[in-house]
């Protein structure tokens, strides 16, 4: 009967780590999407130093993603909401 309680007790400590991180990197998202002038500048200057990445940008429209990064990002923070409640 005890271990069932402590195996209780980890998994809904695990469920609160989940929905937690999950809300942060919703609301960290959300605040990246808004305040995107700021750090897309600097993002695409990351980006800009690597030789393959010229390749490529040929090919795929928008690499390195860098407009869709707050989207990437709320996708993460959904899903460890959802994995929380499972």
């Amino acid at each position: 009967m005890k271990d069932k309680t402590i195996q209780s007790n980890a998994g809904g400590t695990r469920h609160l780590l989940y929905l937690v991180s999950g809300i942060v990197v919703v609301l960290t998202g959300l605040i990246g999407s808004g305040f995107g002038s700021v750090w897309s500048g600097q993002a695409y200057e990351l980006f800009a130093g690597i030789e393959i990445m010229e390749y490529i940008e040929m090919y795929v429209p928008y690499f390195p993603f860098v407009p869709f990064f707050p989207i990437f990002t709320i996708t993460l923070g959904a899903f460890l909401i959802l994995k929380s409640k499972g």
